[in-house]
């Protein structure tokens, strides 16, 4: 039975499904709208118990999923949402021992998933130009992954177009607003077959992607597609089950590469 620990990351959620995210220390109260909570007796108790405010507010305990984690962590950049990092680790086939580039660390959502995706054998690097971003991307990984086995990572606070001395990555993944300037240097970095993932928010990057592979990749790079993702929940209420009235609708854009010999 898994049990929550003094340093343990913890998830509440109220009765109107508010979530909160702490971290557990002894003798210290969470205090909320609805009264505080003594989290000693949250520590030494089995995972997914029930507890009771001070105002005697029920509130569900878990130990947090990484989506869970990644969407109430700290932020400096906007992260890529779960459902576009769900997707990328599928299009982009990120297994187990993969050797993988990240240009973008932001706030460290993506690079949490790919650490548990290229498991114990694997590698991730990546590269993040801002300072206040690297530092905050440094703390939220760090924070997550104490207690979770996870491949071997290299953060690096540089600008991706200084020179990076490795090479033979399998997966390289742009989050970066100008992707297309530094498709010369993934391919420099790829092995051959290697998958490129870029990431961008807006129609017009697409377009300027596309016209700088067209134009200047076309033979060193195939395409294998520009990808957009809605999410919709249901909700069910007595005889009525419906779409639930707010959707996450777009986010971004995914657009797809592999490296030719």
């Amino acid at each position: 039975m898994s049990t929550l620990k003094e340093g343990d990351l913890a998830l509440l959620i109220d009765s109107k499904g508010r979530k909160y995210l702490i971290t557990l220390k002894k003798d210290v109260s969470f205090s909320f709208h609805k009264g505080n909570v003594a989290l000693n007796d949250i520590i030494g108790k089995p995972d997914a118990i029930k507890v009771l405010s001070t105002h005697g507010e029920p509130l569900l305990v878990f130990k947090p999923s990484l989506e869970d984690y990644v969407l109430k962590m700290k932020r400096g950049a906007q992260i890529i949402y779960p459902k576009d990092i769900s997707r990328l680790l599928t299009l982009l086939d990120i297994f187990p021992g993969a050797k993988v580039f990240e240009a973008g660390t932001g706030s460290g959502a993506l690079t949490l998933h790919l650490l548990r995706a290229v498991g114990q054998t694997g590698r991730v690097v990546s590269c993040e130009k801002r300072k206040e971003f690297y530092e905050t991307a440094k703390t939220n990984i760090e924070k997550f992954i104490v207690n979770e086995p996870s491949g071997e990572l290299t953060l690096l606070n540089k600008d991706i177009s200084e020179k990076i001395d490795e090479k033979d990555f399998d997966r390289l993944i742009f989050d970066l607003t100008e992707p297309w300037l530094f498709l010369d240097k993934a391919v420099e970095m790829l092995k051959p077959g290697g998958l490129i993932g870029c990431y961008l928010t807006t129609v017009l990057q697409i377009y300027s992607l596309m016209e700088e592979f067209e134009k200047n990749f076309s033979k060193s790079l195939y395409k294998i597609g520009i990808f957009e993702l809605l999410e919709r929940k249901w909700e069910k209420e007595g005889l009525s089950l419906r779409p639930a009235l707010r959707m996450v609708a777009h986010t971004g854009f995914i657009a797809v590469f592999r490296k030719l010999s």
